[in-house]
């Protein structure tokens, strides 16, 4: 789970945990912020409240292929429009105690000229909460989603006539449990990946994926003790199994097993910063032995800065272990840091900009990714129905040693990307 996600959940699961020492709700960020008068109202259906939502993107690219010229002279440096089509609908319960909610997407993708990036997702998700007693509670939810990789993503063939599609389903289950000053959590996890073959653009030969199908099972145990009402520090253990369904087009085995241990503080000091930081040692082990085992140091980490009540820095950080795309590597150890800036010029106007950088290092292959990216973005909120937002992207890839992989995974690129959103809400 990423810091962000961690800092999340807390704000949700303490809201039903009066008094809780643990509460990380006393500072709140520019984005975070309710605004009745530009807050979607929601229909109310019983005891149970509907949002429905519809987003109309229109956007330009002057690299759809996420491929430089230099790598493929037919494919590189493309430009195009687009335009994104995403209704979606979410429902939430509006008891006092316990919580469900459930939504479902859909997401249509449509170019101006290279129609084969036209592609439609879809998605549902459903989450609850159990309330056993005032300081304890059960969570568990499910997901579904078909998806297409990005023709930007790590982890993706840019060849391929159709971008990879792959279905990803998950389950989790879990206990919240606070005793005064001490608090535990645990959580199952289990996700399951199937990607489809795809089709070589210039030879029409077939890209075979089935070596990426997989099932991920994880344990996630972390104790925690609060030091002040502001602040606490945690011990959290993670151990992850990665299942193929097959092996590779060489016939390695990359099964593995991994584990993450990690020390930890999270904090919540009044009008000055929010954050959890945990830093620790990841290994994971995998069965064929011409895999070599990858460990290091693991980081989580995401802290809120709050200068003033219009203005919120931020800065997101995390390095762990991923399943990799390539058939020679077992995986690949990925780092991203990123920062970044919201600020509420009117109180329906806001201003964001982030930058970021990632580093992809493989292990088995001579091979390191890193990227750069810079978004910068501005909201409008109209009315409670309606809503706007304007945002420049700029990404860079550079691949070391690129020719130690195979063809379609050359992927040094630049993109440059505008997108101009309107979203109607009820």
């Amino acid at each position: 789970m990423t810091g962000l996600a961690v800092l999340g959940a807390m704000v949700v699961t303490d809201s039903a945990m009066a008094q809780s020492l643990f509460t990380r709700d006393r500072n709140v960020s520019v984005l975070q912020r309710d605004r009745p008068d530009y807050d979607a109202p929601g229909i109310r259906a019983g005891s149970f409240i509907i949002k429905p939502k519809v987003d109309l993107m229109a956007g330009y690219s002057d690299n759809v292929f996420a491929v430089s010229e230099e790598v493929s002279p037919e494919f590189g440096d493309r430009d195009d429009y687009y335009f994104i089509l995403r209704p979606s609908a979410r429902i939430a319960s509006d008891w006092n105690r316990h919580s469900l909610s459930g939504g479902t997407y859909v997401e249509a993708w449509k170019h101006d000229a290279f129609d084969e990036n036209n592609v439609v997702n879809y998605g549902v998700f459903a989450d609850g909460r159990l309330d056993v007693r005032r300081q304890m509670a059960l969570v568990a939810g499910a997901t579904y989603d078909l998806l297409h990789e990005n023709r930007k993503a790590t982890n993706t063939a840019f060849l391929s006539v159709d971008p990879v599609e792959y279905e990803r389903a998950s389950v989790y289950g879990g206990i919240e449990h606070e005793l005064g000053r001490i608090r535990y959590r645990g959580r199952l996890n289990y996700r399951d990946f199937d990607f489809q073959d795809a089709e070589d653009f210039v030879t029409g030969a077939e890209l075979d994926q089935d070596f990426r199908d997989r099932q991920e099972a994880s344990v996630l145990l972390q104790a925690g003790y609060a030091v002040t009402r502001d602040s606490s520090v945690f011990l959290r253990g993670t151990y992850t199994e990665r299942n193929y369904d097959t092996l590779t087009p060489a016939g390695i085995n990359r099964d593995s097993q991994g584990y993450t241990i990690s020390a930890g503080v999270d904090f919540d000091i009044t009008r000055l910063a929010r954050g959890s930081v945990a830093v620790g040692y990841l290994q994971e082990e995998f069965d064929d032995p011409a895999l070599e085992a990858i460990d290091g140091l693991s980081l989580d980490g995401a802290v809120e800065w709050f200068p003033t009540d219009t203005l919120t820095a931020r800065l997101l950080a995390s390095r762990d272990v991923r399943a990799s795309a390539l058939a020679e590597a077992g995986g690949y150890i990925a780092s991203d840091i990123s920062a970044g800036l919201d600020y509420e010029l009117r109180r329906n106007i806001i201003l964001s900009a982030t930058a970021g950088y990632g580093e992809s290092d493989y292990q088995d292959i001579d091979r390191t990714e890193e990227r750069y990216g810079i978004n910068l973005a501005g909201q409008y909120l109209i009315n409670r129905y309606l809503r706007t937002k304007l945002e420049y992207t700029y990404e860079q890839q550079e691949v070391d040693n690129a020719a130690t992989a195979p063809t379609f995974f050359l992927r040094d690129y630049e993109t440059n990307e505008i997108l101009l959103t309107l979203t109607a809400q009820r």
